[in-house]
């Protein structure tokens, strides 16, 4: 029933594998027909293919990147090119480009807007926005303390402050063993994204 949810949900840790976490949750809430919201924080559209894959098999799903987007993102999604870790899509924490600081700004009012209009709310890098003072923890905290009672939020992303692991009733943290980049291998279309 809609009115068991309203709990809070963290992914964090330096191992891959929170965002897709928090989709396969989309997943399992759209076959028991919830509402559902996607903001991603600090990610263009890019070619990502689980979000090309859910946006066009389930359109109710309401998903909003804000990001610079990668200018090989075309190629790379069709197979034609490979990520050559250029940067261009990257933020640099330690100083962020004003672009970066708009786009959180645009995520985090799109978040509190949808936080309104569904049962499901995943707020993708929210915790990296967060440990680097992208946006101001108190007021992250405000919208915690006041969000809709039914609303279960899913929040992701490395690196989760101590603030968002008390307010969470989940917490899981994705440890990072071993990964192929170690062997020089980049990250993989169908794989990593």
């Amino acid at each position: 029933m809609k009115n068991e949810l309203g709990l809070i949900h963290c992914y964090t840790g330096d191992g891959k594998g929170k965002t897709t976490a928090a989709l396969g949750l989309v997943l399992r809430a759209l076959g028991h027909h919830f509402k559902v919201g996607v903001v991603q924080f600090l990610k263009g559209v890019s070619y990502y293919g689980e979000l090309f894959f859910l946006e066009k098999l389930y359109p109710d799903v309401k998903f909003f990147h804000f990001g610079v987007d990668c200018p090989k993102s075309s190629a790379i999604r069709q197979g034609y090119d490979k990520c050559d870790l250029c940067g261009i899509c990257f933020v640099d924490f330690k100083n962020p480009d004003e672009i970066h600081l708009k786009y959180v700004r645009d995520a985090w009012e799109k978040a509190k807007e949808l936080s309104k209009e569904v049962d499901i709310l995943i707020l993708d890098e929210i915790n990296l926005v967060l440990r680097h003072n992208m946006l101001p923890m108190e007021e992250f905290m405000e919208f915690i303390k006041n969000k809709p009672e039914h609303l279960e939020l899913i929040l992701t992303g490395r690196d989760a402050p101590e603030e968002v692991i008390k307010v969470s009733d989940y917490v899981t943290e994705m440890k990072e063993i071993k990964h192929p980049y170690e062997k020089g291998i980049i990250a993989r279309r169908g794989i990593e994204y």
